[in-house]
C-alpha cells in the first residue's frame, strides 16, 4: 500500500513521486525561509512513538501565521516529504493538492504515511510546501508482540460465482489474544470509515466509495485521533483478554452490480485501538492503527 494524504474530512489517494534528493540531512543544517510570507509548513506526530506493524500516520500541511486564508496558489501547489530512514537510505515523496482541500482556510492539514516497508528505528522527516520547510522531526518505530496478539480481518461470506441480486455479506472480526483490554471506535464514527471497492474487467469499470454512514454508528462526535480522553464520548467496542468481536455488513448497501462480469471487490478499514489503560505500558504508542482488509474475486452472472 502506498502512502496517503488523508484530509481531515475524507481520505483521498494522491500520486507519490519517488526520488533521492534528500542528501543534506545533517544535524547542523540551517533551514532558511522567505521573510514572513504569512504561512508556514507544518508536520506533527500523532504520538511519541509508533509500533512496527501498524498503519503509521502523522499530520502534514500548512498554517496561516497572520489569521488570513492561505493563498489559493499556495494550497494548489504540490508539497514534498523528505525521509531519512533507519538504514541510512533516503526517500522523497511529492504529493499533489488534496481534491477536497478547503480554499480560504487558515489551516490545511492531512494525514500522511510512509508506505508498507516500514523499518524499526529512527526516521527523520521534513515537510516542504511552496519553498518553506519544517524543521527535521524524528519519528521512532519499535517492535512489539502486540501485533501478533490482536487480529483484525474482513471476510466475504460468498466467493466464486454469484447471481446478480444475491446478497453479499461481509464480516469484520477482531480477536484479542493479548493480556490487555482493548478498545476501538464503532465503524462509522469520524476516523472509522469503511472503504468499499469494485473493479470490473469487461467492460472496464472502477468504483471506490465509503460504506453508507447511515448504516453505521449514529455518532456525530468528531475526533480524528481516538484517545482515552475521547473514548468515553465515542461509541466504543471493548474486548477483554480472550474475547472477540464480529460485525456483519452488506456489500450491496455500498455498491450494486449493474451487469454481469468478472469483479474484484474490496472492503477495508483501520481500527484505532487503545491497549490497556491510560497510564499503562502502551500509553505512549496508542492509539495503535490496526488495518483490516480483504480482496475477493467474483464472477457475477444473470
Amino acid at each position: 500500500m502506498k502512502s496517503h494524504w488523508i484530509p481531515c474530512r475524507k481520505p483521498a489517494r494522491l500520486l507519490l513521486v519517488l526520488s533521492s534528493a534528500f542528501l543534506l540531512f545533517t544535524a547542523g543544517q540551517v533551514w532558511t525561509q522567505d521573510a514572513n510570507p504569512g504561512y508556514v509548513a507544518t508536520l506533527r506526530l500523532e504520538k511519541p512513538r509508533y509500533l512496527l506493524g501498524e498503519t503509521l500516520r502523522f499530520w502534514v500541511g500548512m498554517r496561516s501565521t497572520n489569521g488570513r486564508p492561505i493563498p489559493e496558489e499556495v494550497i494548489n501547489r504540490p508539497c514534498t516529504l523528505f525521509i531519512a530512514k533507519p538504514d541510512g537510505s533516503t526517500d522523497t515523496q511529492t504529493v499533489g493538492p488534496a481534491p477536497d482541500r478547503i480554499l480560504g482556510a487558515t489551516v490545511s492539514e492531512g494525514g500522511m504515511g510512509l508506505g508498507d516497508k516500514i523499518q524499526p528505528g529512527k526516521y527523520v522527516l521534513v515537510w516542504e510546501c511552496s519553498g518553506h520547510k519544517t524543521k527535521p522531526v524524528e519519528l521512532f518505530v519499535e517492535k512489539n508482540e502486540i501485533f501478533g496478539q490482536v487480529r483484525t480481518e474482513f471476510r466475504f461470506e460468498r466467493a466464486g460465482t454469484i447471481k446478480m441480486g444475491t446478497s453479499l455479506p461481509v464480516t469484520l472480526r477482531v480477536e484479542n489474544n493479548s493480556l490487555y483490554t482493548i478498545r476501538f471506535p464503532e465503524r462509522g464514527v469520524d476516523g472509522a470509515e469503511i472503504s468499499v471497492g469494485a473493479i470490473r474487467e469487461n467492460p472496464s469499470s472502477y468504483n471506490m466509495t465509503f460504506y453508507p454512514a447511515e448504516k453505521l454508528s449514529p455518532s456525530t462526535i468528531s475526533a480524528s485521533t481516538y484517545t482515552w480522553d475521547v473514548a468515553a464520548e465515542i461509541p466504543t467496542v471493548v474486548l477483554k483478554p480472550g474475547e472477540h468481536f464480529e460485525q456483519k455488513f452488506l456489500f450491496e448497501d455500498a455498491y450494486k452490480f449493474d451487469q454481469p462480469g468478472k469483479y474484484k471487490v474490496m472492503f477495508s478499514t483501520v481500527l484505532q485501538v487503545l491497549v490497556g489503560e491510560k497510564n499503562g505500558p502502551f500509553a505512549q504508542v496508542c492509539p495503535l492503527r490496526f488495518p483490516a482488509s480483504v480482496v475477493e474475486q467474483l464472477v457475477v452472472v444473470k
